[in-house]
């Protein structure tokens, strides 16, 4: 009764992990909905965003009160206050310029957007690979030692015969202590590194993780259809960094003309007393326009010079960027196809060690072969099973970092 409870038990908490498991794809969906480095830039790209309306707006209106102390006489009577209200006007289209800079800037953010979201995509990628490769390991050591009990039995029954010596049980002894000891290990390599990935989705750094043991590189190598690396958004952004420079150009240049100003005065008159004629203690009112020249226009020649080397180095980082992507591009092509050529000779390799393997033991048993040998053989089956694993984890990686780049 209390075996089946415990398999019932066990039963429905492997049912609600499977329900529970995400793929690799649900994995990189969350992070795009909860990490906070996204949700930093989305933010940014808003305010930019936002920043384009404000780029119509006028200057502050100067508005100025006055009292005169000591009041100037006119012939309609004594001046009491002055109120005066100004506004400045820059020059035609130097708004729209403006507003233009600050789209092209917001571009620049929302091209970078997107460039976090392949960051992290690819960074994900990379941490789910490097989780089964870990774990695929942890579940190989786990055979050996079943693999391990196993020639345990056979040396034992071999040294109730006298075919074996107590020194075969204690190299196995020793082997079975070394695999608990890597098992160790990689139990916590596999705890920081799912923190790691945990982080990458804003998540509990213990909360479980679901990653399949059983990856498998395709077949048939699949078609790539690459270029120059000439549109990624890594690049794009130094076209939109160029554009941005531009309007910077085109606002310099607008700003270099004339403003005008447009005003109104308004005075305070009173009365002469006892006088009667046209006009007594009559208002002033008084509409002024005007024109701010810069005649020392120095500092807008200086920025334009200035802006002028920016382009020159956005142009020079765009060329050594494109440079640094396709040869990171071509590195990742090439160890994909040598990986490949790797994995099909692990499987050669471990095909042949378990025949050899087999046959050791019966030679063993019939006093042909020492005992050291099977360890020998062993120990290549689980080196070139590890290499196996490696090297599935390092074909998916340079299949993430191929995507990330096209």
């Amino acid at each position: 009764m209390r075996r089946s409870f415990t398999f019932t038990v066990l039963l429905i908490f492997n049912v609600m992990t499977i329900a529970k498991a995400q793929t690799l794809h649900e994995y990189i969906a969350e992070a795009m909905e909860n990490n906070p480095e996204l949700k930093a830039i989305e933010s940014t790209y808003q305010e930019k965003e936002k920043a384009i309306d404000a780029a119509y707006s006028l200057p502050n209106t100067t508005v100025g009160i006055g009292y005169f102390v000591s009041e100037p006489e006119t012939r309609t009577g004594a001046q009491k206050a002055r109120v005066s209200a100004e506004q400045k006007l820059p020059w035609f289209g130097t708004l729209q310029a403006k507003a233009s800079e600050a789209k092209a800037i917001s571009e620049v953010e929302k091209n970078q957007v997107e460039v976090t979201k392949r960051k992290i995509t690819l960074a994900i990628k990379k941490s789910y690979y490097k989780l089964y490769a870990l774990k695929a390991k942890e579940n190989i050591l786990e055979q050996q030692k079943t693999i391990l009990k196993q020639t345990r039995e056979v040396v034992l029954a071999a040294l109730e015969n006298n075919k074996a010596t107590a020194i075969d049980v204690l190299k196995i002894n020793i082997t079975e202590n070394e695999i608990k000891d890597e098992i160790e290990k990689l139990k916590g390599a596999i705890l920081n590194e799912e923190l790691q990935f945990n982080a990458l989705l804003n998540r509990d750094g213990f909360e479980q993780l679901v990653i399949p043991n059983n990856l498998i590189i395709p077949e048939e190598e699949p078609t790539l259809t690459i270029g120059e690396v000439e549109y990624h958004p890594e690049l794009l952004k130094y076209d939109l960094i160029h554009e941005v420079v531009n309007q910077q150009q085109r606002v310099n240049k607008k700003e270099s003309l004339p403003s005008i100003g447009v005003g109104l005065d308004y005075v305070v008159v009173e009365e002469r007393p006892n006088q009667v004629f046209n006009d007594n203690g009559k208002d002033i009112w008084m509409p002024k326009i005007s024109m701010s020249i810069p005649i020392f226009n120095k500092k807008y020649n200086t920025k334009n010079k200035t802006l002028a080397i920016a382009q020159e180095r956005v142009d020079y980082e765009r060329t050594s960027t494109q440079n640094k992507l396709r040869q990171i591009l071509e590195k990742a092509i090439n160890d994909r196809i040598t990986t490949r050529i790797n994995y099909d000779t692990q499987q050669k390799n471990i095909q042949q060690i378990e025949e050899a393997e087999k046959i050791a033991i019966g030679a063993y048993q019939a006093e042909k072969i020492a005992f050291e040998e099977i360890l020998e053989l062993q120990q290549m089956r689980l080196k070139f099973e590890k290499k196996k694993v490696e090297i599935i984890q390092n074909y998916f990686i340079q299949t993430a970092i191929i995507n990330y780049l096209n």
